[in-house]
């Protein structure tokens, strides 16, 4: 998953970790967006990748949305890693306890369904389109919270500040690849009930 990481490797191998249980207000904060389809589903991603130089942590925070070719439904939510840039500048994801998103409007827990992967990385989604709305209205703000616990450091939340939103590029991508989502959704979603 890190191999897409475009952040700036040669001032982060200067430096340290950062240290458990802090807050940070990341001097790297750049948005992108992806797409991704398969024969099963049509995914559409707002990327977000957090550096902190001279740190060698990096985050990463990815937005998505997405459909079920097969019966039409639709799901959103976000995928979060941390790793550690190496010596030889190669990423080594972290193993994370817990992971969420805060904003002023919109709180990830209690309202996402959580799932931890082996390879370090959590994902949060839901199925209903009023708390999926919320929480990608939350994001476009660019005013929110990501925090997270490493299970090498006790299981101490790490809180980086996010204080800019998404470019207006990065927005309109998102909602043009949402608008095609729906509308394939919605086209499948009748497919299936006029077979039934």
């Amino acid at each position: 998953m890190f191999v897409a990481f475009r952040l700036v490797t040669a001032l982060a191998l200067l430096g340290i970790n950062q240290a458990a249980g802090s807050t940070i207000f990341p001097t790297g904060v750049v948005y992108s967006n992806w797409t991704e389809e398969s024969e099963e589903a049509r995914v559409c991603e707002i990327v977000l990748d957090v550096s902190n130089p001279p740190s060698r942590e990096v985050v990463k925070f990815i937005t998505i949305a997405g459909y079920n070719k097969f019966d039409g439904t639709i799901l959103a939510g976000f995928l979060m890693a941390a790793a550690d840039i190496t010596t030889i500048g190669k990423y080594q994801i972290a193993q994370t306890s817990e992971a969420t998103f805060s904003s002023r409007t919109f709180n990830a827990l209690g309202h996402l369904d959580y799932e931890s992967y082996d390879d370090g990385t959590i994902m949060a989604t839901t199925q209903d389109p009023l708390v999926a709305t919320a929480f990608i209205h939350a994001v476009i703000s660019g005013t929110y919270e990501l925090r997270f616990a490493r299970t090498d450091s006790n299981a101490e939340m790490r809180t980086y500040k996010i204080a800019s939103a998404p470019g207006e590029s990065v927005v309109s991508n998102f909602s043009h690849c949402m608008d095609h989502l729906a509308s394939e959704s919605h086209r499948t979603q009748s497919d299936a009930s006029t077979k039934r």
